[in-house]
C-alpha cells in the first residue's frame, strides 16, 4: 500500500491543495483579525483627534473670552478714573468758587495724576502749582537740592 500512496500523484496534489487551503485560512484568519484590530485603532484614533480638536478649539475660545473680559475691565476702569477725576475737580471749582475762603483752610487733595499719560504731558510747574500752598510748602526741598523728575507714562 505504500507503493501506491507514493504511486499516485494525483492523492498527493489532493492531499497539498487541502493542506495549502487549510494553511492558508488560517493565515486569513488570524491576518484579518489584525487588520480588523488596526481598523478599530484608526476609528479610536481619529474619534480622539477628533475630542482633542474640539477641546483645544472650547480652549481657544475660553482665552478670547477671558482676554476679552479683562480688555473691557480695563476701559472701564479707566472710565471710572476720568469720571472720578471730574467730579473731584468739579467739586474742587465749586468749592473755590462758592466758598472761597474755607477753601484756603483745605490741605492736601488728589497730589497726584490719576492717570500716568496725563502727568507726562503736563510740566512739573503746573503740577507743583495746582498744589495748595501749604502742601507746596511742605514738600520743598532745601536750598541746593535738585528737584525730583516728574514721573514718566510707562
Amino acid at each position: 500500500m505504500q507503493e501506491s500512496l507514493a504511486a499516485s500523484p494525483g492523492l498527493w496534489i489532493v492531499v497539498a491543495a487541502a493542506l495549502g487551503a487549510g494553511l492558508g485560512f488560517a493565515i486569513g484568519r488570524i491576518g484579518g483579525a489584525a487588520a480588523r484590530r488596526a481598523r478599530a485603532l484608526q476609528v479610536a484614533l481619529a474619534q480622539e483627534r477628533a475630542a482633542h480638536d474640539k477641546a483645544r478649539s472650547d480652549y481657544e475660545g475660553y482665552r478670547k473670552r477671558v482676554a476679552d473680559h479683562f480688555s473691557e475691565t480695563s476701559e472701564q476702569l479707566h472710565d471710572l478714573t476720568l469720571q472720578y477725576r471730574a467730579v473731584y475737580e468739579h467739586l474742587a471749582k465749586g468749592a473755590t468758587e462758592l466758598c472761597p475762603e474755607g477753601f484756603s483752610k483745605l490741605e492736601g487733595g488728589l497730589g497726584l495724576d490719576a492717570l500716568p499719560e496725563e502727568v507726562a504731558k503736563r510740566p512739573a510747574s503746573d503740577v507743583i502749582a495746582q498744589r495748595p500752598a501749604a502742601s507746596a510748602a511742605e514738600h520743598e526741598a532745601p536750598a541746593g537740592a535738585r528737584a525730583p523728575e516728574p514721573p514718566t507714562a510707562h
